[in-house]
This record gives C-alpha cells, structure tokens and sequence, in this order.
C-alpha cells in the first residue's frame, strides 16, 4: 500500500513537472502569428500567469524561511544602529545648545572685555512660587564679594548679597532688595531704577519708579543696564516693559519690566568680576 501511494505521489510530481516544463516553454514570441497560434497563446497565458506567480511566491516564501537566522542578525544589527544614532543625536544636541551658550557669553564677554565671568551653579533656592534667591556653589575661596553681579546668557539675573568661604547667596531682580540703575534702547533719554516687584497672579517682575509724567516709555520697550557705578556692565539685557503706570497725582509714571531671565529654570549662572577691583567699590 506504501509502495502504492508512493508511485502515484511520484506519478504526479513528474506529471506537474512536466506541465510545467510545456507550458513555460511553450509561448514563444515571433513577428508573425497565425490565428490559431495566437488563440491558443491566449487562452494559456492566464494559466502561465497564474502559475508563474505561485511559483515565485514559493520561491520567496522558501527564500526566506532559508534567509531567516541571516535576516534576524541584520534586523538586530540595525536595532543597534539605530539605538546608537540616537545617542549621538541627543550627545550632538545637547553639544550644539552648549556651544550655543558659550557663543552669547562670549559675545557679553567681548561687549565688556573689562570682566571677568565665573561660572556658579545654583546649589539651593528660596521664596516658593517666586524666587527671590538662589544659593551658590562658590564663596570668598573664590573672590566672591557682596555687591557682584550675577547673569546667565539670557541677561542679568540680580546680585550676590551675602558670601561665606564656599558659598554665597544671590537675590534675584524679583526681590525687592535689589536696585539697579537701568535705561531703554529705544530713547536714550529714559533711565531710572530699577526695583523687584510682584506682580499679579505671584509673576515675578521688576519695575521702574519715578519716571517723569511725560516720559515717552511704552509697552514693548527693552531695558538694559546702564553701567553706571560699573557694578554692572552696560548694555547688558534686563527685561522687556510689559506695562506703564500713570500717577497723575504725583506727575509720575511706573513701568513693570518682566524680566529676560527665567529665575525658575536658571541652573548656571555667571558672576561678574571687575578684572580692576579698584575701580568698584564692593
């Protein structure tokens, strides 16, 4: 009975194969054709077709289960790859933002070649909602003194106000502590002090005082320092007027600045040290 099933099953494969072999060989493509030939090219070659994309899908389909382990490799391979491309993707980024810094401080650095810049990083806060002070991680061990400037790259950030051996704490423009003297780009003529100041909805902010009724600052304008007592350096970014306040009582307008940095996300900031300590008195 083996035996039996076996003659048969290899009647058929040879049976198949011979179909096979006739029917793929037997369209052949000449510059003319007869009637019949062409009748019978017709009614075969949708079976061709059909034949010829079976056999191609088992080819691909024994192809791949033949290529599996190779296919497997090249597919963890290129898991790797891409695993280690965004690595250096975010290394590059996090490079690029840093040589982005390093560019605006020097950029600061050459606008007032007459200081020096200590890089800090913030090692405590203070004031909850709004800060008003951070600590630091360098003190009088590093000449640090009561009365420097602090900033980032985005602008000034306040001044230190108190030094111990390795640390010193710095009050921010938000904190009323804080004065300093400050004018606009866009009018030459407009300066004054700026102080901390709270504003609605606990937003941190300064303003400028006892500006003249008829003062022409607006909404929009930017403040910088003006470098007068040389504790801070000129022209160095302090924030944008947001609002103007008129009094006319006493013939005085008030101008609320919200500030270029934000103290919230500040971590490393840069002291301000006069290369020529006899100029400033500390």
């Amino acid at each position: 009975m083996s035996k039996l099933l076996k003659n048969k099953l290899s009647r058929r494969i040879i049976l198949l194969a011979a179909v096979l072999i006739v029917l793929f060989g037997f369209t052949v493509y000449k510059d003319q054709k007869t009637l019949i030939e062409s009748g019978a090219g017709t009614a075969l070659n949708p079976v061709q077709s059909v034949l010829y994309t079976v056999n191609k899908r088992m080819e691909s389909f024994i192809d791949f289960f033949l290529r599996y382990e190779e296919v497997k490799e090249e597919n963890e391979s290129l898991l790797l790859e891409n695993i280690e491309l965004k690595a250096n993707l975010r290394n590059y980024e996090a490079l690029k933002t840093e040589n982005e810094r390093l560019r605006e401080m020097f950029n600061f650095k050459n606008r007032a070649d007459q200081y020096d810049y200590v890089g800090v990083n913030v090692i405590g806060r203070s004031g909850g909602g709004i800060i008003t002070s951070y600590i630091i991680d360098r003190g009088e061990e590093d000449g640090l003194l009561s009365g420097m400037v602090i900033m980032t790259e985005e602008g000034i950030v306040g001044q230190i106000t108190e030094t111990a051996k390795t640390w010193s704490l710095v009050e921010t423009l938000s904190s009323e502590n804080i004065a300093i003297h400050v004018k606009s780009t866009d009018d030459a003529s407009i300066s004054g002090i700026l102080e901390g100041h709270i504003g609605s909805g606990q937003t941190q902010m300064a303003k400028i005082s006892f500006l003249p009724i008829d003062s022409s600052i607006k909404e929009g304008d930017t403040i910088v320092t003006s470098g007068l007592g040389r504790f801070y350096p000129p022209d160095f970014l302090v924030g944008t007027v947001v609002r103007v306040e008129e009094d006319k009582g006493n013939l005085m307008k008030t101008a609320i600045v919200e500030t270029a940095v934000d103290f919230k996300r500040a971590a490393q900031l840069f002291v301000v040290k006069p290369k020529s300590m006899g100029d400033v008195e500390y």
